[in-house]
């Protein structure tokens, strides 16, 4: 019988240290995660001389990428990511704009057209972690962009270079930088999935200067 007392104390004992244990791992506070990836709709208004081609329209984007550095304190502070990001939009032409691309040929009065941007860029993150759940970032970098333009029976002269040029081709590849911020919000108390929300900008260079994109975006990080 005191064996039997004796194995019940200690079973009780144990099942009590579980429990703390437990417990004190549910209330530590949560650190980011040294890997991030992402996956988020988005809609996106164009502006600049894409703005009177285009109409806004909708997207995706997804990402992904490191952490270079953590905050001292394990639920407050900055943390650096280097993170890579692609994003695809398609945009409905204008009316006007489609108008002029098939230059007053009644035949094509039924015509349409989008536009087509995807872009691949290199993006320095830096986060701020107010406490276990929520954060805000700033992020920005450089990459490639692609413009494209397809058409149902128009003439695609007018849409297909956001400069004005006329080419026959109907896709231009460029440089773009991009830069925005958003916010993080953890759906569990210790950490894993979160939601967030997110302006960028993306600006074309040289053959697409004239496209200026800015998506809203809101999806899921990890």
């Amino acid at each position: 019988m005191a064996h039997e007392g004796l194995f019940f104390r200690g079973a009780i004992a144990g099942a009590a240290l579980l429990v703390l244990a437990i417990d004190s791992q549910a209330q530590a506070p949560p650190q980011d995660h040294s890997c991030t990836l992402d996956l988020a709709f988005e809609y996106t208004s164009p502006f600049g001389k894409d703005g009177s081609n285009f109409n806004s329209g909708t997207g995706f984007q997804a990402g992904g990428g490191f952490e270079v550095s953590r905050p001292a304190e394990p639920d407050r502070g900055v943390s650096v990511y280097i993170t890579a990001n692609f994003m695809y939009d398609r945009l409905p032409a204008t009316s006007n704009a489609l108008m002029n691309a098939i230059k007053g040929d009644t035949a094509l009065t039924g015509s349409s057209a989008h536009g087509s941007f995807d872009a691949t860029t290199l993006d320095p993150t830096v986060r701020y972690l107010f406490n276990r759940r929520t954060s805000v970032y700033l992020v920005g970098g450089f990459g490639w962009l692609r413009r494209g333009v397809a058409f149902k029976g128009a003439n695609p002269a007018s849409l297909t270079m956001s400069n004005g040029l006329t080419l026959s081709r109907v896709a231009t590849d460029s440089g773009v930088f991009d830069f925005g911020g958003g916010v993080n919000f953890g759906l569990t108390r210790n950490g894993g999935v979160m939601l967030y929300a997110e302006a960028r900008v993306y600006r074309g260079l040289a053959v697409n200067s004239g496209t200026t994109l800015v998506p809203l975006s809101i999806g899921l990080r990890w």
